[in-house]
């Protein structure tokens, strides 16, 4: 009657410390494998886009007219604003501004970047063109051959 299966209770009928540990261990690993899963499925229906319009046609439809709103004023403002840079009476206007600046400002006339800035320039833009090129020209590494076992 004094003996016990060993890990199972103790002599009062009490279940050892350790097996109750190990229980709460195994619980708290299935509950956090469920609450994994359950996560993984639901970031797989976020980003499936087809489920996404099944569900939300109405919101996918708003979307879809405002971007074709915003891009078609985009190029409306575009073409008039371009129609109208042609026209005389703006162009008159513009040269009138241009004057104006020239008589109020004349020293500011004849500015313009001296030969240093301009190699200075010439030279960073030929070195962030390498760079990239350089940078895209690297094969990426192989991936890790998997072996069947």
């Amino acid at each position: 009657m004094g003996e016990r299966a060993p890990g199972l209770t103790r002599a009062d009928g009490e279940p050892d410390a350790s097996r109750r540990l190990e229980e709460e261990i195994s619980t708290l690993r299935r509950e956090m494998g469920d609450l994994v899963g359950e996560l993984d499925r639901r970031r797989r229906e976020a980003f499936d886009v087809r489920l996404q319009l099944k569900r939300h046609p109405l919101a996918v439809s708003v979307a879809v007219v405002a971007a074709a709103a915003v891009l078609g004023g985009t190029v409306a403002m575009l073409v008039r604003d371009g129609r109208r840079k042609q026209q005389a009476s703006y162009k008159a206007r513009q040269l009138k501004v241009a004057l104006a600046r020239m008589i109020e400002h004349p020293e500011r006339v004849a500015l313009g970047e001296s030969p240093g800035d301009k190699i200075l320039a010439a030279a960073g833009s030929a070195a962030a063109v390498l760079f990239v090129k350089r940078a895209f020209a690297r094969p990426s590494a192989p991936a890790p051959k998997s072996r069947a076992s």
